[in-house]
């Protein structure tokens, strides 16, 4: 089974795809990379709520 990256692993994810949507010229491609960068990105704030609110109290 396929391990789920976690928060910073998905930011890491996200900065590869920005940085190779800003070597593309405009088109599908760019799109294509900026849209899995917004992706990754969601997904990290998300991981990170969710793991901030999962702790167990003190």
């Amino acid at each position: 089974m396929k391990q789920v990256p976690d928060a910073e692993e998905s930011r890491r994810l996200g900065k590869i795809q920005s940085d190779k949507a800003g070597k593309l010229p405009e088109g599908d491609a760019k799109q294509a990379h900026l849209k899995k960068a917004r992706d990754y990105d969601a997904d990290a704030r998300s991981r990170a709520w969710r793991d901030s609110n999962l702790k167990s109290p003190k």
